[in-house]
């Protein structure tokens, strides 16, 4: 999804980061697609994802979204979202979804490279990408780059810079720790594509900083 495509950072830093999203389409294949998404959630919860959740839910994993109750909402649902920080997981959790060939639109996002490896690697070949052109405008009015690295992590936007900032400050100075920072960071984005693996790694590297 593009929402998903602008996460700033190195290529370092963003290695490990993958997005997922399976998604029915209106007068396509929406209508009862229930059994078919619960069956999709399935399947990535058994890969152990990051974080998992959905606007319909109103809330993500790390928010106390309990995978039951997830399950249940997806009858007037249109779609599962959800993030993985290892490659392995990403990899199995598509060959088993080729598997129950669903009918339902897969969508991965990550490093290109990486995603097109994998796609080979598992006999797929992707026929559509999103390519970041980055960002243009007034540029001098974001913030800082690491600040940048966590909030673009929610691709609607709901994760503050201020929010960002108090969280770095506060683990800076020992109040919060890495995990709790980016428990906290997460919670806003109720799509559950907000990696707090990653979230947690880039905490850590501000407290070096200090």
């Amino acid at each position: 999804m593009s929402h998903s495509l602008h996460r700033n950072g190195t290529e370092e830093n963003l290695q490990n980061d993958y997005t997922f999203y399976a998604r029915a389409s209106r007068w396509v294949n929406r209508e009862g697609c229930g059994p078919k998404l619960r069956k999709i959630l399935e399947i990535i919860l058994s890969e152990k994802p990051v974080n998992f959740g959905s606007s319909q839910a109103g809330k993500n994993a790390k928010a106390g979204l309990d995978p039951a109750e997830y399950a249940k909402t997806l009858d007037k649902a249109y779609g599962v979202a959800c993030c993985f920080s290892d490659k392995k997981s990403i990899k199995s959790a598509l060959v088993k979804l080729k598997e129950a060939d669903t009918g339902i639109s897969i969508v991965t996002g990550g490093l290109i490279d990486e995603i097109v490896a994998i796609a080979e690697e598992i006999g797929i070949k992707p026929h559509t990408a999103f390519l970041s052109l980055g960002i243009h405008g007034k540029k001098a009015l974001l913030p800082e780059a690491q600040v940048l690295e966590m909030t673009t992590m929610c691709g609607h936007g709901l994760v503050s810079f201020k929010l960002s900032k108090a969280v770095i400050k506060k683990v800076q100075s020992g109040e919060m720790s890495p995990e709790e920072g980016a428990t906290l960071l997460a919670q806003p984005c109720p799509c559950g594509i907000f990696n707090s693996d990653r979230c947690e790694a880039l905490l850590q590297q501000c407290q070096k900083k200090e």
